[in-house]
């Protein structure tokens, strides 16, 4: 006779799982919100979690603010590069990559988180390095071999991801603010694609 044995969670997954749906509720809460006048108790709450719980994992408001924005940029990352891809060209993968990521940035929570509060509340120089960790740090490799593949015409590749992501940005706000954003996005995807094309160098590599 075969006996059912219930396997627990250990006390590592436990953590990872609360401190998890923490971030989840969270998010929803610094989204809607705002940093300022997001409540610690309504997260508490709705997390089903203590005070202390809070403390424990992410130090204070601030911490647990960082570690949504940061969970936010992983996402944006994973999001982008999950996208159905079967072209075999180098450029083509790259520039579905962009603007798929365009149309995640318009979304309102990773608006309202990670391009209007971030910057306040860690500091502009303190986000600026989180960023290259994620986003930025990829599109600059990117750029970085596009140019060494003789794909890109740049001299400075750092400054292109620079002026590149700005591009990102100003378009995703431009979708979010909009009232027709199915319209919007379009619109902000076909000049985005078209920035990109004029730094283009044509090849047979794509």
């Amino acid at each position: 006779m075969l006996i059912s044995q219930t396997i627990m969670p250990s006390q590592k997954q436990r953590r990872e799982s609360t401190r998890a749906r923490i971030i989840e509720v969270a998010k929803n809460v610094f989204a809607r919100d705002g940093y300022a006048k997001a409540s610690l108790a309504e997260i508490v709450n709705e997390a089903g979690v203590t005070t202390g719980a809070i403390y424990h994992h992410f130090g204070d408001k601030k911490g647990l603010f960082v570690a949504v924005a940061e969970y936010l940029e992983q996402q944006i990352v994973v999001e982008s590069g999950a996208i159905p891809n079967t072209s075999k060209s180098i450029w083509q993968r790259f520039e579905n990559n962009i603007l798929k990521t365009l149309e995640i940035c318009a979304r309102e929570d990773i608006q309202r988180i990670v391009f209007r509060d971030a910057p306040t509340v860690v500091g502009f120089y303190e986000w600026k390095e989180i960023e290259i960790k994620y986003g930025f740090g990829q599109l600059q490799n990117a750029i970085s071999k596009l140019s060494k593949e003789g794909l890109i015409e740049t001299s400075d590749p750092d400054l292109t991801a620079h002026v590149l992501l700005g591009a990102i940005m100003q378009a995703a706000h431009y979708t979010a603010m909009s009232k027709n954003k199915k319209k919007a996005l379009k619109e902000s995807q076909d000049t985005l694609r078209k920035i990109l094309r004029s730094i283009r160098i044509r090849t047979n590599k794509n």
